[in-house]
This record gives C-alpha cells, structure tokens and sequence, in this order.
C-alpha cells in the first residue's frame, strides 16, 4: 500500500479529525432511539440491564485509552488509528450479528476498546501538527463539531429506525466507520517525527505520579464522579423519555435539546474561562447544581414522579453547568504533570472513565418508573465532585 506524504489542507484536517472524534460519540447515541426495542428482542426481564448497551462502551474506553496512547507513540498515529477502526467495525459487526444479548455486550466492549483510538489518537495528531495558539484554534474548531453529534446522532438513529431494525443501526454504523479509515487511510500521513517506545513500567510510573498529586488525584476523581452523573443519564435517557414519559419519536428531538446545552455550556465556558480561572467556574457550576438539584428534591420529597416539563426543567441546567466543568476538570488535573504530560493524560483519561464507568453502573439501578433517581444522582455526584475540588482549601483553613 502507497505511503501519504503530504498533509491534508487544514481544514480537510480539521474536518477528518472532527469525524474520527465523532466516532464514539455515534456509536453511542445513534443507539439510544433502539434500546426499548432491543430490550424486547433480546428478552430481557431486568430492563435496567439494557443500559449495558451504553456502558459496554464505556469499559472498553477504560483499556483502550491506556493502549492506544502508549501504541501511537512506539508504532505512530496511522497504524494506531488504522487498527483501533479495525478492531471497533470487528465489535460492531459482531453487535450486528447477534441475538444474544452477552455477545452484544462483548461487541460494545470492542467498539470502546478499539473506538478509543480515534479519541485519543487523534488529540495527538492535532499536537504532532499545531502547536500554541494555531493548536487550541485547530481543536476548538474540531471540538465545536464534536460536541454538535449527541444533538443529531439520536434523529440520525430514528431515521435508520424508520427504514430498519436496530441491526441496521450498526450496518450504518460500520459504513461510516469504514469510509472514515479509508478518508484516514488515502489522505493522512504520518505526524509522529519521533517515535518512543512507551513501556508498561511508564505507564506505571504516571499512574504512581498522578495518584501521589494531590491537585490531579483530586481534580480526576472529581471529573470521573462527575462525568458518572452523565453516563447514568445517558444509559437511562431512552428509558425516561419513551419507557416512563411515552415520547415515542419525539425522544431523539428532545433529547438533542437537552444535550445542546452541554454546547451551548462549552462556548460560553471558552470565552469566560480566562477572566474567573478553571477552578472558580468549576466551583460555581458544582453548587448551582447541588442547589438547583436540593430544589427539585424538595418539590417531589412526596414521592410523586416528576412530569416531563418539569424534568426538561431541571435537566437542560444541569447539562448546561455540568458543560462548564468537563474541559476545566480534565486541565486542572493535567496542570502539575509537565514533563509527562502525555502519559499522563493518557493515565488521567483511562482513570476519569473508570471512575465514571462505576458511578454510572450504581446509579443506573435505582432507576425505576420515574426520573426522580436522576435528580439525586447528580445532587450526590455534585456534592462529591465539589468536595474534592475544594477539599485542599478546606484543609488549609483548618
């Protein structure tokens, strides 16, 4: 096979970079509109375990990240990216195959496994090519279009919904996946000039490193409670919307709604970042949420479900505030790590999911026929997250 040698204009760049970050977040959400119908297909007498579906991926992430970081820097960024799409079009042919719900599981693991490449790889090509300023524009441009799938990803699933069954939402899936590699495959070049080998023994040393930082411990484990309040949104929505609230097709439209926020959170988040700092934002965001949660609380402490405006109500600030903290969360925590910087991001990412993964996985079965479970998940997981952040500060007045 021929060898790229030339670069991809920048925002052919840009573009490829953006889709390949995409690629997660699709597989994702895409789902979401099909989890009711594969409950039923696969005959599954527990409905919360059709969340698996969501959290699969999330496993996957855990390991792949802790791979495919340490593989771009020893093999380079093609043969990483080319072999993490392989191994995610092998997990989600085998999710297409099945009628069993354990292989589709197992399938959703590989996708996270072999997806996490195109997530962490691909930061890394945008560092191997752009440094400074040219760099943070480059990324705020790709993540700008990252950030718009989960808004769109669910009405792409209803409309392959329409025509098919939830199989086909992996065919097209996997269609996707493979144009991207082949974009990848005939457009992109090496962008890795020096190649290290990354050993099991540095891996071990930026995860001793990370751990003994009380400012990345503390701002990792915050960002992983955090983001966990999310993944058990996540594996939930369809249950709340179309199980508990009867939207039917109306769910991808509503939900894309409320993950606008978490857009809409991320711009605002950039243009105000510099004048309050990271952690003030973070601060700020943390106790809105645990009061605007304390408030919801209160108003349903009878017991009686929550409607559906009422959740819309509560649900879009929430996203909204909780948009704020990802980026800052994940940065604080980088802060201290200079000269390791990219072990350890791959260390503080792989941990971050892993705690978030394990939220996810408590909070998800206490879901029941309301969404009233979801209002105190993200008021404990705001608690938790804001007392880790200001746990240094409390201490110090002591």
């Amino acid at each position: 096979m021929s060898v790229v040698t030339e670069y991809a204009r920048p925002r052919e760049f840009i573009a490829l970079a953006a889709f390949l970050m995409a690629t997660i977040a699709l597989a994702i959400d895409m789902m979401l509109p099909a989890m009711g119908q594969m409950a039923i297909d696969l005959e599954l007498s527990e409905p919360t375990r059709i969340s698996w579906v969501i959290l699969g991926i999330f496993a996957g992430l855990v390991f792949g990240q802790l791979v495919f970081g340490p593989l771009s820097d020893a093999i380079g960024r093609r043969g990483s990216i080319q072999i993490g799409i392989a191994i995610f079009l092998i997990g989600t042919g085998v999710c297409a195959l099945t009628d069993s719900f354990e292989v589709l599981i197992a399938g959703r693991v590989l996708q996270g496994f072999g997806g996490a490449a195109t997530r962490i790889v691909t930061q890394a090509m945008v560092r191997d090519r752009f440094a400074g300023r040219e760099m943070a524009r480059v990324m705020s441009f790709v993540m700008t279009i990252f950030i718009l799938v989960p808004i769109f990803a669910p009405m792409i699933g209803q409309v392959v919904l329409w025509f098919g069954n939830w199989q086909m939402l992996f065919v097209t899936l996997g269609g996707f996946s493979a144009i991207i590699l082949g974009w990848f495959s005939l457009r992109q070049p090496e962008t890795l000039t020096h190649r290290r080998t990354i050993t099991v023994s540095h891996l071990s040393e930026a995860l001793r490193t990370v751990l003994t930082n009380e400012q990345s411990l503390r701002f990792t484990l915050a960002a992983g409670v955090s983001f966990g309040g999310l993944v058990s949104y996540l594996s939930s929505a369809q249950h709340i919307f179309q199980d508990i609230y009867q939207t039917g097709e109306w769910f991808p439209v509503l939900f894309g709604s409320t993950a606008a926020s978490i857009a809409i959170s991320s711009l605002v988040n950039a243009n105000y970042v510099r004048r309050f700092g990271m952690e003030t934002i973070c601060r700020i965001a943390f106790a809105v949420q645990i009061l605007w949660s304390a408030f919801f609380l209160a108003l349903y402490v009878n017991g009686n479900p929550i409607s559906l405006i009422a959740w819309l109500v509560y649900i879009v600030p929430v996203l909204f505030l909780m948009g704020l903290t990802f980026a800052n969360l994940q940065s604080v925590a980088l802060e201290p790590m200079g000269a390791i910087a990219g072990t350890a991001s791959t260390v503080i990412g792989s941990l971050m999911t892993a705690v978030s993964l394990s939220v996810g996985i408590v909070f998800s079965q206490f879901m029941g026929n309301s969404a009233n479970p979801l209002i105190l998940t993200f008021f404990i997981t705001g608690s938790i997250a804001l007392l880790l952040i200001r746990l240094k500060a409390t201490r110090a007045s002591l």
